[in-house]
């Protein structure tokens, strides 16, 4: 409760020369005083005491007035000599009704009760992905849309994680808070939750893979789906002291992966390097690895975080660490500067070398909705966020965006579309070549034995090649494998019994939402066009026992006689190779 005050004045000239000293050391009384409708000398003030409760109200604002009685035209004023006591609307609470008093009644006591306003609450956006754009940008942009679709009040729950955030508009009028939730769980979980209805829009550092775009259904993902928020780049973090002037792009593949051990080997003092990791569900890890490492795995001492915006505070705390990130989340580590080679000139991360792509880990930034969605908010959050003001946001991060953004030509003919830009998908996705994480190119071609002498042209040998470690890419590998007899598509009891434990595994709430991807192998006796196509067969075989065990989200790719894994000219190797895979994504 908050009790208010207002105490009459002695009817004695001395009195009231002594009241108006008193009145002006008090300063905030000034104005309730001097009010010539409620001073007479002679007089006392019809309120002695205006309280408000409960005291939340109070403190968020609750205050209350005196006026004389209000008259409208052709009144009779004969009775009119009323006072009313008025309470000053605050938001989130109902208005107490004013009270009205005679003017000669004195000494009254009011009570201003004031109730919480009942709001009705509604999640009407809500966003996955990405932790990068998750911790801040995001929740800015959401903050900024909720504002302009006309919230009087905006505020920020943070959730279970540092990645995960509510940003609630309040609207006074509508009595109404509307939610836009957020969770950085990860580029590949922000497409897992699209696909599974559980998000309105995927954030991502990467561009959607063709297999993956397949998994959504036909004409679910379009390029009415894909928006291109930014650019970004990935950096090398390293504590601020740390005396490396700069490192070339194959020493730092050479430090993650362990093959570099200590700062001596680079130019530095002798000192062992700590290495510092994203967990395995971030785009930025992958792109790390696929960038920097050429597909190697990261040292088996390196200390997984599961928090991007913890590990270049990890970093910042040894001098001798190192760790990578997002140009925005870097905090008090130093940036490393990069060399793309060991004769070229070493080029930090700023906004000038990502615009132009002279930094060499340059990476662009994609909002994405389904094309069949009826979330008029998706739509209209994403025409905000790529709007003028969302863009200055987005650069507001320290991001690129995209006005500012240049010499987009030579970041597409390092990361072009992985199914290439003559694909359906492709031209489904439009013509704008981004840039997107796909496995490594392939440079040579492992040896292919063809007993009937059949000359397989290199070029088709990468098509079948590229299109399934594109497929398998970021996937993880079960250790289940389906073997078959020649000319037979039948399982063997073993199979029976792994396909049944499998489809136990993927009813587990850790794998909800993940997608099987089978891939069929051959041996290589007979013509590589068939024995492809025997492949897919067998993989089509498995993906059918699989649905009838309820599991429909089924991708089914063929290698037919690449991926070889025993030798095809023992009868031995060849019972191996014909095989099926099986990985999830």
């Amino acid at each position: 409760m908050a009790d208010m005050d207002g105490s009459g004045s002695s009817g004695k000239i001395v009195g009231f020369f002594l009241a108006l000293v008193a009145i002006a050391l008090m300063g905030a009384a000034v104005t309730f005083f001097l009010r010539p409708d409620l001073l007479t000398l002679g007089s006392v003030h019809p309120v002695e005491r205006v309280s408000i409760f409960p005291q939340e109200a109070a403190v968020a604002g609750g205050q209350w007035r005196l006026l004389s009685q209000w008259h409208g035209a052709g009144d009779f004023h004969a009775a009119g000599n009323l006072y009313r006591v008025e309470f000053k609307p605050i938001p989130g609470w109902e208005t107490p009704p004013p009270v009205v008093l005679k003017k000669d009644e004195t000494g009254a006591e009011v009570e201003g009760v004031y109730k919480p306003v009942q709001y009705s609450s509604q999640t009407i956006l809500t966003l996955t992905g990405a932790s990068t754009l998750a911790s801040r940008l995001v929740p800015e942009l959401a903050e900024f849309y909720l504002l302009n679709i006309g919230a009087n009040e905006v505020r920020k729950i943070p959730g279970k994680s540092a990645d995960e955030m509510t940003v609630e508009g309040i609207f006074y009028a509508a009595k109404e808070i509307r939610a836009i939730e957020i969770a950085g769980q990860g580029t590949a979980s922000g497409f897992s939750a699209l696909k599974a209805g559980a998000c309105d829009i995927a954030m991502a550092t990467h561009r959607i893979s063709a297999v993956d775009a397949k998994i959504f259904g036909e004409g679910v993902i379009t390029a009415q789906s894909e928006h291109k928020l930014g650019m970004d780049a990935v950096t090398v973090l390293v504590h601020k002291d740390n005396p490396v002037p700069a490192l070339t792009v194959e020493q730092v593949g050479g430090i993650f992966s362990g093959e570099i051990s200590n700062w001596e080997q680079v130019g530095g003092p002798a000192a062992p390097i700590k290495v510092f990791v994203l967990q395995e569900n971030f785009a930025t890890r992958r792109f790390v690895k696929d960038f920097f490492l050429s597909g190697k795995d990261f040292v088996s001492s390196a200390r997984v975080v599961d928090i991007h915006e913890l590990l270049p505070e990890l970093v910042s705390q040894d001098p001798w660490a190192v760790g990578f990130g997002s140009i925005t989340m870097a905090g008090q580590c130093r940036e490393m500067p990069l060399k793309p080679g060991a004769d070229s000139e070493a080029v930090a991360p700023t906004a000038a070398s990502i615009r132009t792509v002279t930094y060499p880990a340059v990476r662009n930034m994609y909002l994405y909705h389904k094309a069949t969605t009826d979330n008029i908010y998706a739509r209209d959050f994403v025409r905000v966020a790529l709007g003028a003001v969302g863009q200055d946001i987005v650069k507001k991060f320290g991001f690129v965006k995209n006005s500012e953004v240049e010499g987009d030509a030579s970041v597409a003919d390092r990361d072009a579309p992985l199914d290439g830009p003559g694909s359906s998908f492709a031209q489904t996705l439009g013509s704008e070549p981004a840039p997107v994480l796909k496995a490594p190119a392939l440079t040579t071609l492992p040896p292919l034995v063809q007993f009937d002498g059949e000359a397989v042209p290199e070029s088709v040998r990468r098509e079948v090649l590229q299109d399934y470690l594109d497929g398998v890419y970021g996937a993880q590998k079960l250790p289940f494998v389906f073997n078959f007899e020649t000319g037979n598509l039948g399982l063997d009891e073993q199979g029976g019994r792994d396909l049944a434990r499998i489809a136990a595994m993927m009813k587990e709430p850790k794998n909800s939402g993940k997608t099987i991807v089978l891939v069929g192998y051959s041996d290589s006796v007979g013509a590589y066009a068939s024995n492809l196509a025997v492949s897919r067969k067998r993989a089509e075989a498995v993906a059918e026992a699989f649905r009838k065990r309820g599991l429909q989200d089924v991708v089914v790719l063929a290698a037919g006689e690449e991926g070889a894994i025993e030798r095809n000219d023992i009868r031995a190797g060849r019972e191996k190779n014909r095989r099926v895979e099986i990985w999830l994504k």
